[in-house]
Parts: structure tokens; sequence; C-alpha cells
């Protein structure tokens, strides 16, 4: 079945990647600036006092799960005996996800165990999971603290090791009033969201270097982000080579090569190729295909 690339998903791909809440953005964030990565543990725990978080791992692999190898976007030592772990999530939080990221919890519990620990020694962690999309019934508020409980007693077991927090920030608009000032941490939910700040709200210095640092974050990364629209501009030209081939259209071929050539190689030789046969324009677009140079590629139009 042949898949069709249009504008608008190419659009909404990059829309994707220029988003605060892009997972690859809050790496970069918590790698590159130590200072807003405690800024934002603070926020996160709603602990003021908490002095400093080390970076474990920002993408790590550990055991596979469900055949997948779970990458967690972030994972820090905020104390001797505590981890926090942090995802961004931006499809939702379903029964897979639900289970797929306590499971990530679970296996950074297991991976302190070492031969002849006993159980105590083994460190707290704590999951903090932003879901800026929808989820299952169940997630139907703002911030929800999820821990073991004895369902007949209704009691929290206060002993669970892996404490999970759920940030949806899609009810965030429905328990705080939009039209007062909002504390930092539903500031930063509310970018988050709607990646921008919120208008009745005076951005703390920090929520400010937070937004520099998202311009910076897309400064350095405009050079990927302008590779991977022309790996999506190529797919999408390959394709229609694919039907031109096909239908054996000679105007669709010419066209074709001519984008594929503005694209890669940034010269425009539509006149010569005007002159070209389609026998071979098909020869150009072969030696194209299997990485030709331009010099190549001139050297067959004269």
């Amino acid at each position: 079945m042949e898949v069709i690339i249009s504008d608008n998903f190419i659009q909404k791909e990059l829309a994707k990647i220029m988003r605060f809440s892009d997972d690859r953005f809050m790496k970069y964030l918590f790698k590159f600036y130590p200072d807003l990565r405690l800024y934002l543990c603070q926020l996160l725990l709603d602990d003021p006092t908490l002095e400093y978080v080390d970076i474990q791992n920002v993408e790590r692999a550990t055991k596979k799960y469900k055949g997948k190898f779970p990458i967690n976007d972030f994972v820090g030592r905020i104390s001797e005996d505590c981890i926090i772990n942090i995802e961004v999530q931006n499809n939702g939080v379903y029964e897979e996800e639900y289970d797929r990221f306590r499971a990530y919890g679970m296996f950074l519990l297991t991976e302190q165990y070492t031969a002849g620990d006993e159980y105590q020694s083994v460190g707290k962690v704590i999951q903090i999971i932003i879901n800026t999309s929808g989820g299952l019934e169940t997630l139907n508020h703002y911030k929800q603290h999820l821990e073991v409980m004895d369902m007949k007693y209704r009691q929290v077991i206060k002993e669970d090791k892996l404490t999970t927090i759920i940030y949806n920030t899609k009810y965030l608009q429905e328990e705080r009033d939009m039209a007062k000032e909002l504390s930092e941490l539903d500031q930063f939910m509310y970018l988050m969201h709607n990646n921008e700040l919120h208008s009745y709200s005076k951005p703390s210095k920090k929520l400010q270097q937070i937004k520099e640092a998202h311009a910076m974050y897309l400064a350095s990364e405009a050079e990927r982000f302008g590779y991977y629209k022309e790996l999506v501009d190529e797919v999408y030209d390959r394709q229609k080579l694919s039907r031109a081939k096909r239908e054996g259209r000679y105007n669709g071929k010419k066209n074709v090569l001519q984008r594929l050539l503005l694209n890669k190689y940034k010269v425009n030789l539509d006149k010569e190729l005007a002159e070209c046969t389609e026998q071979r324009i098909d020869d150009i677009l072969e030696v194209y295909l299997n990485n030709g140079t331009l010099e190549e590629i001139k050297e067959m139009i004269k």
C-alpha cells in the first residue's frame, strides 16, 4: 500500500518538533541547563529546599518491556536514597502507556539491587509524567498522585518505594482560574500544553530562561530540522516518481528530477533537463537515486 506524505503532514511533524513539550527539548534542557534542571525538579516535587539533581542518564535503555527497550526522558538522583524519573507524553497515557511507565519505574528500583542487599537499602523512585494529551478515563484530574493502595480498606501503603505523579495538562484550565495569576508550576504546565506563556501571569526569571533556552535549542537544531524536512520532501518526491514511472509520464519524471536536484544540490537545471529525452531522464534519475554526484549528473545532461 502506497503512503502519501502531504504538505499538511510535513507541517504537523515540524510543529511537533518545535513544541516546548517535545521530549528532545526536555532532554536538551535537563542536560545543558543544570540550574533550570534543579528549578524544574523543585517545582515538580513542590520542594524548594531541594539542593541538587545529578543526571543518572538522560536517555537510557534498560530491560525490554513487551519487546521494546524503554527509553527514559530523564533519570536523576536528588539524594542518596531517591531517584527521580521525568517523562513527557504527548500522545496520551492509555493502558499500555500507563503499564509501560510503571514498568520503567520498577526497572529503576530493581536495578538498585545487588547481591546481599536488604530491601530497605534500595532507594525510592519518584516518577513524574507530564501528559499533554488524553488517556484513561480515570486520569481525569490535573494532578494525580498514584500509590499502591489496599482497595478493601482504602488505605495507601506508605512503604511503597515507587511513587508516580501524573500531571494531565489538558485539565489545568478546568481546575484553575485562567483569568488570574497562576503559580509558577501551573505556568510551566500551561507553557507545556499551549506552547506559550500564560498571558495573565508574570513569568519568573527562570520561566523566561526556559523560553530563552527553547529559542537556543531551535537555533542549534535548525540545521537538523531543515535536513529532516528535506528527507520528508525527498520521500514525497520519490512517491511521485514511483507513480510517474508506473504511468510513463515524461513530464512527471522530469519535474520530480528538477525538484530533487534543487533540494539536494541547490542548483536549477530546468533548462538543461528540458532538452533531455525520456530515456536520458530515466538514466539521470537512476544515477541520482544511487547517490551519484552533481558532476556526474551534469556530465550526463551535456
